[in-house]
């Protein structure tokens, strides 16, 4: 099955989806890339067409790189976190499941993100309420989508779910914290060595 129908399938019938998901032969995962690839595609694209008075930023503000990591970070590390704390605490989702229907609830986001954006553009701050409600409708479509997404690939029942979301997201900031670590250690590990070697240079 393509990935526009995969994606109308979470759209309109999630639960069959989740449930798709977890039969053999179905999951592509150059297809949960693609979804990433288009959520990333999406958010820059919103970024420089918003309407001027909903932007808060100048254009040569924007960072691709840095949009691409806010992106992709979140990502990969829920992915990773969520399967390590489910495969502890008896989940019956599979890694590739994981990320192939948390790539698929950016559906939402990809669909709708432009023409909100689009919008923007024809209607006056004073009128950011029907924007910021549409915004919370579909950021909080991708957080029901993803619920759904923990109950049905791991049998949960709602409390587990709740339960093992929360730790996922916990899971998540350790890893971030430890990545921020390693990465200021490393940086202070390279100006170690590069001030030793500027002090061997200047004294030979």
């Amino acid at each position: 099955m393509s990935a526009v129908a995969m994606m109308r399938r979470i759209l309109f019938k999630p639960i069959d989806f989740f449930e798709d998901i977890q039969q053999p032969g179905v999951i592509r995962i150059r297809q949960a890339l693609l979804l990433v690839v288009s959520a990333y595609a999406v958010r820059m694209i919103s970024l420089y067409a918003a309407g001027f008075a909903y932007q808060d930023r100048e254009p040569y503000q924007i960072s691709a790189l840095q949009e691409l990591i806010w992106l992709i970070a979140p990502w990969a590390t829920w992915c990773v976190a969520h399967w390590a704390v489910s495969a502890i605490l008896d989940g019956e989702g599979k890694f590739k499941e994981i990320v192939y229907g948390s790539a698929f609830v950016l559906a939402p986001f990809i669909v709708f993100m432009i023409p909100v954006t689009l919008l923007t553009r024809v209607l006056s701050l004073d009128e950011s309420g029907t924007v910021n409600v549409l915004m919370y409708a579909i950021n909080g479509w991708m957080v029901w989508l993803l619920l759904l997404m923990v109950k049905i690939l791991h049998n949960f029942d709602l409390k587990k779910t709740l339960f093992i979301t929360v730790l996922s997201i916990i899971g998540m900031l350790i890893v971030w914290f430890v990545g921020i670590l390693l990465f200021g250690l490393s940086n202070q590990f390279m100006s170690f060595v590069y001030d030793m070697v500027k002090e061997i240079r200047l004294r030979a």
